[in-house]
């Protein structure tokens, strides 16, 4: 029995960095880091003094997924704490969404199933070189579910359909070359490589940043003809404003 918080909070300047901190369980997400980084997430959207936000793990994995021991459990889980469970789970596969604050992925090592979908979620990705992507979830007897759409509207879906039908883990080198992330720097450059795009972030008008950001979400939503009305909507109020 620990102490130790689960999830991490500090700030630099206007760029809060968010840490999961479960690394003898690799960071696995549990009910209750589901539920703080949600949390964290949107206490960071309503503070005025952040501007952008980074999502960090630790050495050996930003997160290898779901809590399997967690998920062993469950046996007398009533119907109103799965739905609950399910909620918290469902949020945090969105994450990105529920703010319109930048938020930048730091990964190291593994970065597997849901806790690859919790970077993919993010605006950005820095990975170390010796990051791993995948999706494992067909190779473990499990349907690729609630991981699928993020990675489907994120990525696109012919790479989606390859990583979550085959379960091929791929190496950050592959996964940049894919479109998926954005930076591949040395393992002990992430959390730097990071706060360099934030400060860079944060030079900016904040909300400018956070309405090219609105945009951005609304474009990867709906189709063309829309989008170009949430922009041309957006535009319009940035000129009333």
């Amino acid at each position: 029995m620990t102490d130790e918080p689960i999830l991490l909070c500090e700030d630099r300047g206007a760029v809060r960095i968010l840490t999961l901190n479960r690394p003898r369980q690799m960071n696995a997400l549990s009910t209750a880091l589901a539920t703080q980084i949600v949390d964290a997430v949107d206490a960071a959207h309503e503070d005025d003094s952040v501007a952008v936000i980074i999502l960090a793990g630790t050495q050996r994995a930003f997160s290898a997924g779901a809590d399997i021991k967690e998920a062993a459990s469950r046996g007398d889980e009533t119907p109103e704490a799965a739905r609950a469970r399910e909620e918290i789970g469902r949020k945090s596969y969105d994450l990105g969404a529920r703010t319109d604050k930048p938020m930048i992925a730091a990964v190291r090592g593994y970065v597997l199933g849901g806790g690859c979908n919790l970077a993919v979620t993010c605006d950005m990705i820095v990975a170390g070189e010796n990051a791993v992507f995948g999706y494992p979830e067909v190779k473990v007897g499990l349907a690729a579910t609630m991981v699928t759409p993020g990675i489907v509207h994120r990525i696109g879906p012919k790479v989606a359909f390859e990583m979550l039908t085959l379960g091929e883990n791929i190496t950050a080198e592959k996964a940049l070359s894919l479109g998926m992330i954005n930076r591949v720097v040395p393992d002990d450059s992430v959390l730097d490589e990071a706060m360099v795009l934030a400060e860079g972030l944060t030079k900016f008008e904040s909300r400018i940043v956070r309405v090219t950001k609105q945009v951005f979400l609304d474009s990867t939503r709906l189709n063309l003809a829309d989008s170009l009305d949430a922009a041309q909507g957006a535009s319009a109020r940035m000129k009333k404003s």
